[in-house]
């Protein structure tokens, strides 16, 4: 089972500029097979007016190993690897079409 957060405007719709800068973090757990919401949380940082960096989104996304998003800093992206998180940049302008591009991606990366 792995966490996985999507960076989104609304919740439904992935969000156009870095993950950092998501209104609305969404978590889904993801078995292998199905994908299950278990929470939303709101990005602090959205009302600031530069994207929250990597230290601060990890005091709530922590949890998450997986964070999906239109864009990314490569630098941050460098970072969460480093860490032991998985940064994915994914085409898919929904959450919904997000997660079948995932289950291409993590094939085969979900522990039982």
């Amino acid at each position: 089972m792995m966490k996985i957060a999507f960076g989104t405007k609304d919740g439904v719709h992935l969000n156009d500029e870095h993950f950092g800068h998501s209104e609305l973090y969404v978590v889904y757990e993801y078995d292998g097979e199905n994908f299950k919401k278990v929470e939303e949380i709101k990005n602090p940082y959205a009302e600031t007016h530069m994207h929250a960096k990597v230290e601060e989104i990890l005091e709530f996304l922590g949890h998450c190993k997986v964070w999906v998003g239109l864009s990314m800093g490569k630098g941050s992206m460098i970072k969460l690897d480093k860490l032991g998180y998985k940064p994915i940049i994914v085409e898919s302008e929904t959450v919904e079409d997000a997660m079948e591009e995932l289950r291409f991606i993590l094939a085969g990366e979900v522990e039982e």
